[in-house]
């Protein structure tokens, strides 16, 4: 790198400032343009230092990333100071013959600039210069719960019948303690007769409305009907000469539902329920007049859920 000293006049900085002695260090890739800079600068800042001088101060000029078109880079290195000051001078729509000109005028600017007392901002923590994304606000619960359940419903009535089944039920939190929901259950049976068996199959839905007390340990208590239809189906056993038959009907009655929850996380919890009802309208399989499988009387079904916050 060559380098060529100049020195500003005592009055150059205005009243009340003398601009310090300035040597100006001009990268190779100038050299083509190094006397016009060098004259640009000295229009600016007067002739070169003297030994006399007290330390100058530094102007390195140099070729930008995009090589010497794209523009020059200007770093200022006061004299006694671990401070660099840099300054980009972008000359791409400028034409060639007016460039040393305009670095002669961002010397004299970086110069005057640099004298301007900055105060020292501590660096950010390692972690944030990293770009650690920021803290994420809690996650507003949701209104809406589903809950996966095993049932065993059992009804009272003559040749009442066990069903065996699984439930989902998908609720929405209407306030703190009142609620709304519906639950699909299917549920399965077999009842034995002296020349065969009798296959149950139920699917049975149950509109509620359920009102809630407690937080992480809490009970309910719903009201509602399940409507169901159910479908019994006759298999005579081997070598009879009885042939079975088919049944489908509908059923029906009101329904009241006790539960009791646990919250395991935020979005978890297990729920235990017991639903109470009464047949309004059911169904019954005879075997020769005598009934074998029936949905009839009242019913008791035991439920064991885990239930998810959507």
């Amino acid at each position: 790198m060559v380098v060529a000293g100049l020195a500003a006049p005592a009055d150059a900085g205005g009243p009340g400032w003398q601009r310090p002695p300035v040597r100006l260090e001009l990268a190779v890739c100038l050299d083509d343009e190094r006397d016009a800079i060098e004259r640009a600068v000295r229009v600016e800042l007067g002739d070169p230092p003297v030994a006399e001088d007290p330390a100058p101060l530094v102007v390195a000029v140099d070729c930008a990333a995009g090589g010497a078109d794209a523009g020059v880079v200007l770093e200022v290195r006061p004299p006694g100071s671990p401070r660099r000051y840099r300054y980009a001078l972008d000359w791409q729509a400028q034409p060639s013959d007016a460039r040393p000109r305009l670095v002669g005028l961002a010397v004299a600017e970086a110069v005057d600039a640099s004298r301007i007392e900055l105060t020292a901002v501590p660096e950010p923590p390692a972690a944030l210069r990293r770009g650690t994304p920021a803290a994420v606000p809690p996650r507003a619960p949701s209104d809406w719960t589903a809950a996966v359940r095993g049932v065993r419903q059992a009804f009272s009535g003559d040749a009442g019948v066990t069903l065996v089944g699984v439930g989902l039920t998908p609720s929405r939190r209407l306030s703190s303690h009142l609620a709304v929901a519906i639950d699909i259950t299917a549920g399965t049976a077999t009842a034995l007769a002296v020349d065969g068996a009798i296959v149950v199959q139920s699917v049975s839905s149950a509109p509620r409305i359920a009102l809630r007390a407690g937080r992480r340990l809490y009970g309910e208590l719903a009201l509602g009907a399940r409507v169901g239809i159910v479908r019994m189906r006759g298999e005579a056993s081997p070598g009879s000469e009885l042939v079975g038959g088919r049944l489908v009907r509908p059923w029906f009655g009101p329904a009241v539902d006790l539960a009791v929850g646990f919250e395991l996380t935020s979005r978890i919890a297990l729920r235990a329920d017991l639903e109470l009802g009464a047949v309004a309208t059911g169904a019954t399989a005879r075997d020769l007049g005598t009934p074998i499988a029936a949905i009839a009387g009242t019913w008791t079904s035991l439920g064991l859920a885990a239930v998810l916050e959507l």
